[in-house]
């Protein structure tokens, strides 16, 4: 395969397609309503093209809700059908499921969406329905080159009970799948929804599996879940990343709007690079691709968290980390609703404030 030949998988993160709670009535979703379901994408649209295979993490369901009517726990995190229109004209083919919002609106949530993207040919992974005949794996065929992509959740389950439609992180299953998958794919592609939120750094447990998943047969590792960067291992020729961060979404503190899309270049199955192209979430929750010092600036930033990837922190230190983070986004959110109380009408400022106490008191 020369290189004019080379298959360019292009891969971001979380994508969001409605509004968080702390933007309710300003966020991705109420954007699309009032611009238009392409909206999101006006600014990376041209980048997203240059690829044979554009991959994200869906990360809200699309179902159709009324906003007048339905209550607040109902519309969160969640767009409305329209919004796959925009999904698919910004060139995405293929997209994660399995993570702990998928089934935040039920069953028929799920069902709405996976019924739209099959509607637009839009591949997905990691939901396994054997009664639907819905199975984890998508294998995507590009200029001769069979590229399988298999989709796991580690997070505990979240919105529902009995047995989870997406594929959970066990990992023997995930063993017997690329395995599975290695004999008649060329390539094989892992999205993974893991790892603890607003921390730079995976944990070491992390960079343990991820090493395990690789010399297991894995060929490229595309986390998701802590909505910030992460650092890019390449690792025996392979390439893990631990987080892509956000990509569409509306969280307001400036270190989750710092945003890649990670370029791959896929020259047969033995011979893989990558580029970052740096881009950044705007104020109107546009992903933007970066430039001059901007984009440099960020690139070195994505140097720095690489460097911090050596799997030799301590898992105390990791801990640590990680509630001093939790800690700090805690605060910011309390700020952020003291301060910008204006924004919201008050029976949204004060469903808001709810969740906020409930969540507290089930700690």
């Amino acid at each position: 395969m020369n290189e004019k030949q080379s298959v360019i998988l292009m891969a971001v993160g979380d994508v969001m397609l409605g509004d968080l709670p702390s933007s309710f009535g300003f966020g991705v979703g109420s954007l699309i309503k009032k611009f238009g379901p392409a909206f999101p994408f006006e600014l990376c649209r041209d980048a997203l093209s240059k690829g044979d295979i554009v991959f994200g993490n869906l990360e809200a369901v699309l179902s159709k809700f009324d906003r007048r009517r339905d209550k607040f726990d109902q519309i969160i995190l969640r767009g409305q059908p329209e919004a796959i229109s925009g999904l698919a004209a910004a060139g995405f083919n293929i997209v994660a499921l399995a993570n702990n919002h998928i089934m935040q609106h039920g069953q028929k949530g799920l069902e709405d969406t996976i019924a739209l993207l099959s509607e637009k040919r839009i591949g997905f992974t990691g939901i396994r329905i054997p009664e639907k005949n819905i199975s984890n794996g998508h294998v995507i065929d590009k200029k001769g080159l069979k590229i399988g992509f298999l989709g796991y959740n580690f997070r505990p389950e979240q919105y529902f009970t009995g047995p989870p439609p997406y594929v959970a992180g066990d990992i023997e299953i995930i063993k017997a799948d690329i395995l599975s998958f290695r004999s008649f794919c060329d390539l094989i592609v892992l999205s993974l929804h893991w790892g603890d939120e607003f921390i730079d750094f995976p944990s070491p447990d992390q960079v343990a599996l991820a090493h395990e998943l690789i010399d297991s047969g894995a060929d490229i590792i595309l986390g998701h879940h802590p909505h910030i960067l992460q650092g890019i291992e390449l690792y025996k020729g392979r390439i893990i990343a631990y987080s892509l961060g956000n990509f569409l979404f509306d969280m307001f503190q400036e270190r989750f709007r710092k945003s890649i899309i990670l370029k791959l270049i896929v020259r047969g199955s033995d011979k893989i690079d990558y580029e970052i192209i740096p881009a950044w979430i705007n104020k109107r929750s546009q992903p933007e691709i970066m430039k001059g010092e901007q984009r440099e600036a960020l690139l070195k930033h994505m140097d720095a968290l690489s460097r911090k990837i050596d799997g030799n922190h301590s898992e105390q230190y990791y801990r640590q980390t990680l509630a001093d983070e939790n800690r700090r986004f805690r605060h910011e959110i309390y700020l952020h609703y003291l301060t910008g109380f204006y924004k919201f009408k008050p029976a949204i400022l004060a469903a808001n404030i709810a969740r906020i106490i409930k969540g507290r008191l089930k700690r």
